[in-house]
């Protein structure tokens, strides 16, 4: 698929962060599957089993497990974050390409982190990749809350909250994710999508090479894609 250069102005960047500025799919995020499911264990007296099966329902209902833990078993968001989080978990981050951090800052205009992962985490991460003074705002979970608790992508809530924190029009807001759910609500307000799909994820791998959906505005196999954007 081709596609036809936009010239219209893109102020802002929203940049998710796992599997998007990082391989996380392959590092971190399995150490925080295997210890978000051994804390929903303990904190909910369950075996390992209807625990893990607990984790997934709820990343897929909510967006994020600790969504569904505090709303359903009262679990305390940064409790759970705490335990699942940790420092350690970045000792499998893989370190990033030669000029990775360049490129990104060479994008023109405002950037911003937004992820649904917590923000102490979010931190170590981008000062791992050299990132931490390349975004003007880092947008992390505990901070995307409205009624009745937190809403994170994808929810349709989240991204006009986010648009209107921006003050621009959503028509020169470009979101970059690996996550088609998330790319598909920011699309209905009308900012720019851009699929990401700088790191392999053998669960999607057909899904990636066959087609790219109506609400996706451009797909990339690496960063440096970003600067033709």
């Amino acid at each position: 698929m081709t596609f036809k250069k936009n010239t219209t102005k893109r102020s802002v960047w929203f940049i998710d962060l796992d599997d998007t500025l990082h391989d996380a799919a392959n590092g971190t995020l399995k150490n925080i599957d295997l210890a978000m499911t051994s804390a929903i264990e303990n904190l909910l007296r369950i075996d390992k089993k209807k625990a893990d099966f607990i984790r997934k329902k709820y990343w897929i209902k909510y967006g994020a497990t600790v969504v569904g833990l505090n709303k359903l078993h009262n679990v305390q968001i940064p409790e759970f974050l705490n335990l699942t989080h940790s420092p350690e978990i970045l000792s499998d981050l893989i370190q990033c390409a030669n000029g990775f951090s360049s490129r990104v800052k060479c994008l023109k205009g405002k950037k911003w982190l937004i992820t649904n992962s917590p923000e102490k985490y979010a931190l170590l991460v981008l000062r791992h990749l050299k990132l931490n003074k390349c975004f003007e705002k880092v947008v992390s979970v505990e901070k995307m809350r409205g009624p009745g608790g937190l809403k994170p992508k994808p929810l349709l809530f989240q991204w006009q909250r986010l648009v209107r924190l921006a003050g621009v029009p959503a028509e020169q807001i470009t979101v970059v994710d690996d996550c088609l759910r998330n790319l598909k609500t920011a699309k209905l307000l009308g900012c720019k999508t851009v699929w990401a799909q700088c790191f392999d994820k053998t669960h999607n791998v057909s899904q990636k090479q066959m087609y790219s959906p109506l609400f996706v505005d451009k797909k990339i196999k690496n960063l440096s894609a970003l600067l033709r954007v």
